[in-house]
């Protein structure tokens, strides 16, 4: 239609089309004009290739490099460019707010060197669940380090994401993780953070909710600081 009502060539237009079934398929579609000799157009050539596949492979690629294998959190990457995107509505929108919190599982080394690495893996998707079942579809949950993770909390004023950041905390210790006929008791410390007006860019958000991770190592662990 694009070619019809141009008489320009379409080429390498990529579209979704959904089935019946409520499958989707995508081709890769080109249009020709095609003129009479008066040089009025006549009609349209048009191509139509399936690449379901090729598009399948891409979504697939894409999604394995922003989503951390071990616990299905999204990888730093992935948390760097939504939390771009959380600054830029913040800056745009006075009202708004986005808070952040830096997650640290204590004495994890003790784990791994007790138990070993695959009680330490368990350990980390145990966290990962917790987290994911503590925050909305909106929130996001980020593997950052070892045993290290991140949640980005759009739409949240300060004191709501400590509630939540404690909620998460009480749940964590709460907890009792099998493995191999032991019961593992973990915590958690966790640093507190909001987007201000003043902020040059994320990642001086990033830099408080690290430092206010550091105190509550310092002030003994399993506690939120703000």
């Amino acid at each position: 239609m694009v070619a019809l009502r141009t008489g320009e060539p379409v080429r390498n237009v990529v579209m979704g089309v959904r089935r019946p079934d409520d499958t989707c398929v995508w081709i890769r579609i080109n249009a020709i004009p095609l003129r009479g000799e008066d040089g009025a157009l006549e009609q349209v050539y048009a191509s139509f290739e399936d690449i379901t596949q090729r598009v399948s492979l891409e979504q697939e690629l894409k999604r394995q490099a922003s989503t951390d294998f071990l616990t299905g959190a999204a990888t730093r990457r992935g948390l760097m460019a939504r939390l771009a995107t959380e600054f830029r509505r913040t800056r745009r929108l006075a009202a708004s707010s986005c808070a952040v919190l830096a997650l640290d599982l204590d004495h994890f080394k003790h784990i791994n060197d007790t138990f070993g690495h695959a009680a330490g893996d368990i350990v980390l998707r145990h966290l990962a669940g917790r987290a994911q079942a503590c925050i909305r579809d909106t929130d996001l949950l980020a593997r950052t380090g070892g045993e290290e993770f991140a949640v980005l909390l759009p739409d949240t004023p300060v004191a709501a994401a400590a509630q939540l950041a404690e909620r998460l905390r009480q749940d964590v210790e709460r907890a009792e993780i099998a493995f191999e006929g032991h019961v593992l008791r973990i915590t958690v410390s966790i640093g507190l953070a909001v987007i201000e007006p003043g902020d040059a860019g994320i990642a001086a958000v990033l830099s408080r909710a690290a430092q206010a991770l550091y105190r509550a190592k310092d002030g003994g662990r399993n506690r939120v600081m703000a």
